[in-house]
């Protein structure tokens, strides 16, 4: 079981500022990746392998693996750094019957129908939907980009989707 978990939501996954901040704040020992498109493409694999410290052990799993990963021994042990490209993937493991005491909203691009919420996240109407039902479920969810950032709440996000419910 992890000593202690941090997870957090970055549409970049492993890049400089999740390890040169995040991972050492957290003094993480392990990374794990839950995407569904990244466990089966053997490139982004081994990219997002390489830009990871080599003293810091990563796993990317998809989530129905994840899920097994999880009820098994909670992800093993040390802290580990679970990260996510984007929201429907955390919706999709919560109805796995994995949950998180809380989890940290970081870069989400601004593309295609997403509207900028805070800073470098944008979310469509429906990913800001399942953020909100994440969060009737009992989970923690912030907005925050580096770790010195206040945390920003969820309802920063009513400004743009004032019919979120």
């Amino acid at each position: 079981m992890a000593k202690k978990l941090a997870v957090r939501v970055d549409d970049r996954l492993i890049h400089g500022q999740v390890v040169t901040q995040w991972v050492k704040v957290f003094h993480a020992q392990k990374i794990v990746v839950i995407d569904d498109q990244v466990a089966i493409d053997k490139m982004q694999k081994s990219i997002l392998k390489f830009a990871a410290p080599p003293d810091l052990k990563v796993s990317i799993l998809s989530v129905e693996k994840a899920a097994e990963a999880w009820k098994k021994n909670k992800f093993g042990s040390g802290n580990v750094f679970v990260l996510f490209r984007d929201v429907k993937q955390i919706a999709k493991l919560q109805e796995a019957g994995v949950s998180f005491d809380e989890i940290t909203i970081g870069q989400m691009a601004v593309i295609h129908d997403r509207k900028q919420i805070y800073k470098q996240v944008g979310l469509s109407e429906s990913e800001a939907q399942t953020l909100m039902d994440i969060e009737k479920s009992g989970v923690k969810l912030c907005f925050q980009m580096q770790p010195t950032d206040r945390k920003e709440s969820l309802e920063i996000m009513r400004k743009t989707f004032p019919n979120l419910h």
